[in-house]
């Protein structure tokens, strides 16, 4: 044989053993059955833990009706001070939020 013959036999072996074109369509199809399963996941826990949660403020609303009055006058008095703190909260939210990328 020839050095050309066995170039094109090895080039034709090496050729035939290659790893296939990775197929984009099927990657995305996944990738997007995978998101949203996940979203169900995440959509369901959370109505869970909201029924849960409307259980409870259903069971205690007899309790919480009794002592409602309470419960404003306390407020009443700290009204100021809890909306100054909900103030300061939202401007340390403000100041340490994440810079906005301009480029994406």
């Amino acid at each position: 044989m020839r050095d050309d013959d066995l170039m094109r036999d090895f080039e034709g072996r090496w050729g035939a053993s290659e790893a296939p074109a990775p197929d984009t369509a099927f990657v995305l199809a996944v990738e997007a059955r995978i998101a949203r399963r996940r979203m169900q996941i995440d959509i369901a826990a959370r109505a869970g833990a909201t029924l849960a949660m409307a259980g409870v403020i259903a069971a205690l609303w007899p309790l919480l009706l009794v002592r409602a009055d309470a419960l404003v006058i306390s407020l009443d008095a700290a009204g100021p001070a809890l909306a100054a703190a909900a103030a300061l909260g939202m401007a340390m939210a403000w100041l340490t939020r994440e810079p906005i990328d301009a480029e994406g």
